[in-house]
């Protein structure tokens, strides 16, 4: 990524969740601080300004670490540059390891018209002095589950919305974990975190639909177990609005030993429990 703005950006102690890692989407918080943060360095702060909507987000969790002074090290570059839109590529390091990565597809929005707009000529330069060839992707399918899956109403807070007057992309996302968590525990007392393993999230691809607003005062957000593998399980969420879907997600899980880091299978009680909720799309 010869062309990237690299950023450091500082961790906080509550950027750390129960298992004792900086939380998946935390660092999801942390891909957008360093876009911002990139913006300002590249002269493309006027986007930030005039507004900007995240079309879809993907993101995978290569290392767990932990909050210990050192800053998450992110190269921001821009992979696709179209009219109205723009594909950045990200790259985060923790003491040299490489701990994630990602790739945003942005939208320049004027928020009082209601509908995205073109890059201007000082955009455009902005993103060409960033640019980087893309990564390559292992494809994860993305599904409309919000007429099924199991549900849980998730209320919305005043800090989960940003200055844009909609509830924030990485809030929706906070959303998600939040009714993954009660779902799947509800599933299965094998989901909770336990002394002989834990479950982390290794991938996680959103596709935003719809803005979500402050009025709508909670969301209703589906759950559903679409795949289950030795170690792992994919799960769809979907947040529901009354015009359709806000956003629709794919999350993979690994069950992982807590002392080695590394994948163990999934105990027969635990996989017989979530079998009974794995649907078929």
């Amino acid at each position: 990524m010869t062309g990237a703005v690299v950023v450091d950006i500082p961790l906080r102690w509550s950027d750390m969740d129960a298992q004792g890692h900086v939380n998946n989407v935390r660092i999801s918080e942390l891909v957008q601080e360093s876009r911002n943060q990139a913006f300002y360095t590249n002269g493309a702060q006027e986007m930030l300004d005039t507004g900007i909507v995240v079309v879809s987000q993907d993101v995978e969790f290569l290392a767990s670490f932990v909050v210990d002074g050192s800053p998450l090290r992110v190269a921001v570059g821009c992979s696709q540059l179209g009219a109205a839109r723009t594909v950045l590529d990200y790259r985060a390091w923790h003491h040299d390891v490489e701990v994630a990565r990602a790739r945003g597809l942005i939208c320049p929005f004027d928020f009082d018209a209601g509908r995205p707009r073109r890059l201007t000529d000082g955009e455009r330069g902005a993103f060409e002095s960033m640019t980087v060839e893309p990564q390559q992707w292992k494809p994860l399918t993305v599904v409309d589950v919000s007429e099924t899956g199991d549900i849980v109403e998730v209320p919305i807070r005043w800090s989960d919305v940003d200055r844009q007057g909609h509830v924030n992309n990485v809030s929706l996302a906070g959303y998600l974990q939040e009714a993954r968590i009660l779902a799947t525990t509800a599933w299965s007392p094998g989901m909770r975190r336990a002394g002989d393993h834990l479950w982390v999230v290794v991938r996680q691809d959103i596709r935003y639909r719809r803005q979500v607003l402050p009025d709508q005062r909670s969301c209703r957000v589906h759950t559903a177990l679409t795949r289950l593998g030795t170690s792992s399980m994919t799960l769809a969420g979907s947040i529901e609005t009354q015009q359709g879907s806000a956003l629709d997600a794919a999350t993979v899980l690994v069950c992982v030993d807590p002392d080695t880091g590394t994948s163990v299978p999934i105990d027969d009680q635990t996989r017989q429990a979530l079998s009974a909720h794995l649907v078929s799309l």
